[in-house]
């Protein structure tokens, strides 16, 4: 009774720890968050809101404060759980009314309410290890400064959180329970439908919970995670058929013109991968450059049309050498900014210089950074020795929790390294802000490794 009592208040201890984290950052003064780089309106616009400081902001100074009108509406094209969630901030905030003054913080406090719900989840699991790690880790800010923000990122990382932690906590058990499955569901949907990078890798979810569903001996679960599943693959599916095509075009615009056709051969390239002769002009260019037509909704379609994804994957088979130049290029470059260098994480008033970030809490962000900056051959050895581990656990001829975490951890992984491949091969501009799922998820890997490593050492003391 009394060791039950001691875990329950660490466990209690160390949420209150996590929480007071997020606090010190985005609620206290002089509180943070991130500056927006003309993403914000994608999400802001569908809810009729504008920084108060029309001023010229983007990159350099973080607007916590937004004016709710109707001449601020925008019908985005872009469609994405942050929304929802900014939807959520705006009703709890009461800036409802024309003219109404809305606090960002509303929304950090969401944002965060979902990612304390996550690490709520992992506690309720024996691995406090990693727990602890993660604790650590995701106050870091890195992560942090996203809570106040309109980034669909903010909602891929919060999704992604309590899909990760609910997984961990089925995988533990003999039979999950409707609300472990709803958990589940809840995090998959927000990961998934934050934003079309995301939405790409739905099938990751589908499988673990059909899955889940599948190994349920009672009717009512096994019918919620096969429904859950279903519901996955129908969410993933709407946001990859109804994804803006021009948005599509000016990333593939980027990677064609600002990166490939800069190479030697750059233009041989272009033609290989279907520019046409008149388009080569635009080389050295990118779609936000003043003079190119790939904000034009017809031209960017017609681009697509004689270029596209498919053609450039082609090439990329065909020249592999140039595949894994772009990778390590990222791996050493863009890795390395975990914080995006040109946005900043204070505000006009507080800043003494442009795009000028904070310096607390940001102890786990410069490790990672030093580390990739000086080797980053560690990541690929990182990852072949944790999917070496892994496997070892999943192709064992045992059953139980321990096999089921292996499975989520390699997801996990497989997820990272998706992502980086994605943010490596099908764009170019903002590289290092694009990798902020594959850090999480190399994060993550970092968890399960300190948990399970806490776990095989106690075990070994207890043999003794």
């Amino acid at each position: 009774m009394k060791k039950d009592f001691a875990a329950g208040t660490i466990r209690i201890a160390l949420w209150l720890a996590a929480a007071a984290c997020l606090v010190l950052q985005f609620w206290v003064p002089p509180f943070i968050g991130l500056a927006d780089n003309a993403d914000f309106g994608k999400v802001a616009g569908h809810l009729a809101l504008a920084p108060v400081d029309l001023g010229a902001s983007n990159f350099i100074y973080f607007q916590p404060n937004y004016l709710h009108t109707v001449h601020n509406y925008w019908d985005s094209p872009y469609e994405s759980s942050e929304t929802f969630l900014a939807w959520t901030a705006l009703q709890i905030s009461g800036a409802k009314g024309e003219g109404a003054r809305f606090d960002i913080r509303y929304l950090g406090a969401v944002h965060a309410a979902l990612w304390l719900a996550a690490l709520a989840l992992l506690l309720r699991q024996r691995r406090i290890a990693g727990v602890v790690a993660a604790i650590l880790i995701f106050t870091d800010v890195c992560y942090a400064s996203y809570l106040n923000t309109f980034y669909m990122d903010a909602a891929a990382m919060s999704g992604f959180l309590i899909l990760c932690a609910s997984a961990c906590w089925i995988a533990a058990v003999e039979e999950p329970s409707p609300g472990q499955i709803a958990a589940c569901l809840l995090g998959a949907l927000i990961y998934v439908t934050s934003k079309t990078q995301h939405a790409l890798w739905f099938l990751l979810p589908v499988i673990f919970l059909a899955g889940t569903g599948l190994r349920c001996k009672r009717g009512l679960t096994r019918r919620l995670g096969l429904g859950s599943a279903v519901l996955v693959f129908a969410a993933g599916g709407y946001m990859l058929a109804t994804a803006d095509p021009t948005n599509r075009a000016q990333a593939l615009f980027n990677k064609l013109f600002f990166q490939i056709g800069m190479a030697p051969g750059g233009a041989a390239s272009l033609r290989e991968l279907g520019v046409r002769e008149d388009e080569l002009r635009y080389i050295g260019t990118h779609s936000y450059a003043p003079g190119t037509p790939a904000g034009d909704q017809t031209w960017a379609q017609n681009f697509y049309a004689h270029t596209g994804y498919p053609r450039l994957a082609a090439w990329y088979l065909r020249h592999p050498g140039r595949a894994i130049g772009l990778l390590w290029s990222t791996l050493s470059r863009d890795a390395q900014e975990l914080r995006q260098n040109n946005l900043s994480n204070l505000r006009r008033q507080e800043a003494s210089g442009t795009s000028e970030q904070t310096h607390r809490f940001e102890v786990w962000s410069n490790f990672r950074s030093i580390l990739l900056r000086r080797w980053p051959w560690h990541m690929v050895l990182w990852y072949v020795l944790f999917l070496a581990g892994t496997a070892r656990i999943v192709l064992s001829p045992r059953s139980g929790p321990e096999r089921r975490l292996a499975w989520v951890a390699v997801g996990v992984a497989v997820l990272g390294l998706g992502h980086f491949a994605l943010a490596a091969l099908a764009d170019c501009l903002e590289t290092g802000r694009h990798l902020l799922l594959f850090q999480a998820c190399t994060d993550v890997t970092i968890c399960f490794t300190v948990g399970y490593a806490a776990a095989r050492i106690a075990a070994l003391r207890n043999a003794r």
